[in-house]
């Protein structure tokens, strides 16, 4: 196989989407043969076993795609240390919760005085078992 080098600011874009294709095809597989259930998401089960074994299929298929295209753009996968992991995802709930006060929800109409206490107290509760992580 030839391999290509691309312009660095092409390759790190190009990693970018690779990596985004990946996580978004082992969600699929996770969701087809684990399925854990989440609160705040149902999944209805509606497919058939035959279609379940063609999606994995494909998702098969689009790894070893993955795997070709990266080893021929010469891709760099992305490399993470645990604590970083797991302080970035902290960032990010951290950044949804504060969006979640009720001061924040403006944008959405005015939120009702008499309940914001209860609930920015509800998200404050929330933040402090974010911070634990």
């Amino acid at each position: 196989m030839n391999k290509i080098e691309l312009k660095p600011n092409h390759k790190r874009s190009f990693s970018s989407s690779m990596y985004l294709l990946e996580k978004l095809t082992e969600e699929i597989r996770d969701e087809l043969t684990a399925g854990k259930p989440l609160r705040m998401q149902t999944i209805k089960k509606d497919l058939s076993e035959e279609k379940k074994k063609a999606v994995l299929l494909a998702v098969d298929d689009i790894k070893q795609e993955i795997a070709r295209m990266a080893e021929k753009y010469q891709l760099t996968p992305q490399e993470m240390v645990e604590s970083h992991f797991l302080n970035s995802r902290k960032s990010k709930a951290w950044e949804i919760l504060n969006d979640s006060l009720s001061k924040r929800m403006s944008g959405f109409g005015e939120f009702p005085a008499e309940m914001a206490g209860s609930f920015d107290a509800d998200i404050e509760h929330l933040l402090k078992l974010v911070s634990k992580l």
